[in-house]
């Protein structure tokens, strides 16, 4: 593929800034295009306002880092502090952008989701019986949970519980002796030495 001339780079760039534009934003630039004079090279001036401002005033509110920046560039005035009114030429290409950009593009993303889609669809009908009935797995399923609970008993039963006392479990002396009991305490006795 041939590298991309200044122009049709600038081109591109400002085609990329113009899709991440909010639908509204865009929308409302399209308006403000034609209800105002359209510079380049600044937010605003004597003679008009950006592409930005014009979407701004028909309600179009956003912030965009890539999109002032691509317009100037774009227009050829970028980093030349030049502020000018765009030419009618500048400003029909900008809008055919804008209104290329909204309409739906039908991505590999989109078509390889509706391939899933489709797939999975196949999948559903030819899974069902042929009453169109979804195939019932709740035996099957409850079968398998009683099969891997005896499992687990068998195998619980077949090593008992020796192993957990021999290699991780550390058991005090005294384990399973009966505790020594404290003697109660003498609630009168002490209030008999208190008052004495």
């Amino acid at each position: 593929m041939p590298t991309p001339t200044p122009r049709e780079q600038a081109l591109q760039d400002l085609r990329r800034s113009i899709d991440v534009l909010p639908e509204r934003t865009r929308k409302a630039m399209l308006i403000g295009l034609q209800n105002n004079t359209v510079i380049t090279g600044a937010f605003a001036g004597s003679n008009g306002v950006c592409p930005m401002l014009a979407a701004h005033r028909e309600g179009g509110r956003t912030s965009c880092v890539t999109f002032p920046e691509a317009w100037d560039r774009f227009t050829g005035v970028y980093g030349r502090h030049i502020v000018r009114e765009a030419t009618q030429y500048e400003v029909q290409i900008l809008c055919g952008q804008i209104e290329e950009s909204l309409v739906p593009q039908r991505s590999d993303l989109a078509e390889a989701i509706a391939d899933h889609h489709r797939t999975l669809e196949a999948r559903r009908r030819r899974t069902r019986t042929g009453s169109d009935a979804p195939i019932d797995l709740t035996g099957a399923i409850d079968e398998h949970k009683e099969t891997a609970r005896s499992r687990r008993s068998r195998e619980a039963t077949d090593l008992g519980l020796d192993w957990l006392f021999e290699e991780t479990l550390v058991l005090p002396k005294d384990f399973g002796l009966e505790p020594e009991l404290e003697p109660e305490f003498d609630f009168d006795a002490a209030e008999q030495a208190l008052s004495h």
